[in-house]
């Protein structure tokens, strides 16, 4: 009799066959002996890829989900996990490659708590197929590591599965690089790796390397179906295990390396939606870091300290008024990026918010309380947004 499986791998895919084949060869070579499960979500795909899952040789119990038309990811995991049976959830993608320890080290860090989330490292990138709808930049970079060849068919294969079984594709992958990524360097550059000091730990919450106890994450309801759109529904789910009180950790022994492909993003329309959604859903003061962390003008540190203030003056429904206002000064802010414009009859000025008392209650902040960088920062926005020196409202 099969031992039941105290780990559940989560892999959603859509039109990804030929990366989730190399995904799931991946989880075949697996140095663990920890009983594991591996479930499919496949999205509506039409590219053959359940005919692949049908024939496909592994070595693990394995559940196939089909979900008829594309709904969203979050659909796609929600099916997934329903169908689980291990106590730990490991959130994998259709496009990851695996490291032969990758589920050994995700089920020992959770081994002694019950109330942790761990997070592996997301930004390894291998190029194993070329695409003819590749952008300039990855075509730069396929140019750059000698890997393209003049008309060069559609997915030809770039690494072999024995460079996967082998593990040369652990040493050919390199670090993306972009303006997100260097902003997660930044901040563990910053807080290190156990990020207990850092108050935003739900942005190194990305699923296709993390893991979490199964019961934390159907006690929240799972992931949000509605954000249908491309993005933000991983960060959705770690922001509620943060607000659930988990801690969280970065490992970056656990590796797991991203297959590049084609971007999934069919619009940035996509991304102005997902921030509105998400500034809608999380509209009070105690998800400040929601706001801060989509739309606040501010650097890493300058965001940390700014939550840890507003939680602390959170404890004095005297501050309530202040905070509220900061709240409506992010959203004005968050309107200005995605290019929204308000009603005249909507819009904040000047005229319409108690300034003095406000200012009386950001000097109480700065000087009972030391909330210096908030106070700065409600400053700072007033005089950008509104035309007024918070602290010299007298001349009104």
């Amino acid at each position: 009799m099969n031992e039941k499986p105290k780990v559940s791998v989560i892999i959603p895919s859509y039109n990804a066959k030929e990366r989730l084949e190399g995904s799931l060869f991946s989880l075949t070579l697996q140095e663990t002996d920890i009983p594991f499960e591996v479930i499919v979500a496949d999205n509506g795909s039409t590219d053959g890829t359940m005919e692949m899952l049908e024939n496909i040789e592994v070595n693990f119990p394995f559940k196939k989900v089909r979900i008829p038309v594309n709904q969203g990811i979050a659909k796609g995991r929600n099916h997934a996990i329903r169908e689980a049976e291990g106590d730990l959830l490991i959130f994998h993608d259709s496009d990851m490659l695996a490291e032969p320890r990758f589920i050994q080290k995700h089920a020992e860090a959770h081994a002694d708590r019950e109330d942790l989330v761990i997070c592996g490292v997301c930004w390894k990138r291998i190029y194993r197929y070329f695409y003819k709808a590749f952008d300039k930049d990855h075509m730069k970079r396929l140019k750059k590591q000698g890997l393209y060849k003049r008309k060069m068919e559609d997915k030809t294969p770039l690494l072999s599965l024995e460079e996967v079984e082998n593990g040369a594709f652990l040493e050919k992958s390199f670090d993306l690089q972009s303006e997100f990524i260097d902003i997660l360097k930044d901040i563990l550059e910053t807080y290190h790796y156990d990020l207990g000091s850092y108050e935003l730990p739900w942005r190194f919450f990305i699923t296709n390397n993390s893991s979490v106890k199964r019961k934390h994450v159907t006690a929240l309801g799972m992931f949000d179906e509605n954000i249908v759109r491309y993005g933000f529904e991983d960060y959705d789910l770690g922001i509620r295990l943060n607000q659930l009180g988990l801690s969280f950790e970065l490992r970056e022994d656990i590796m797991s390396v991203h297959q590049e492909h084609p971007s999934n993003l069919t619009s940035f329309d996509d991304i102005k939606y997902n921030i509105l959604y998400m500034c809608e859903k999380y509209n009070n003061i105690d998800s400040i870091d929601v706001h801060l962390a989509f739309s606040g003008p501010f650097s890493h540190t300058v965001t940390n300290d700014i939550v840890k203030e507003v939680r602390q003056l959170r404890e004095n429904p005297a501050f309530d008024d202040l905070l509220s206002y900061f709240l409506e000064l992010l959203h004005l802010i968050t309107e200005r990026n995605v290019g929204i414009k308000r009603d005249k009859k909507d819009m904040l000025t000047a005229k319409h918010v108690p300034l003095k008392k406000l200012a009386e209650a950001a000097q109480l902040a700065r000087e009972e309380y030391g909330c210096m960088v908030l106070v700065e920062a409600i400053q700072g926005l007033t005089k950008e947004l509104l035309r007024v020196d918070l602290f010299q409202v007298d001349v009104l």
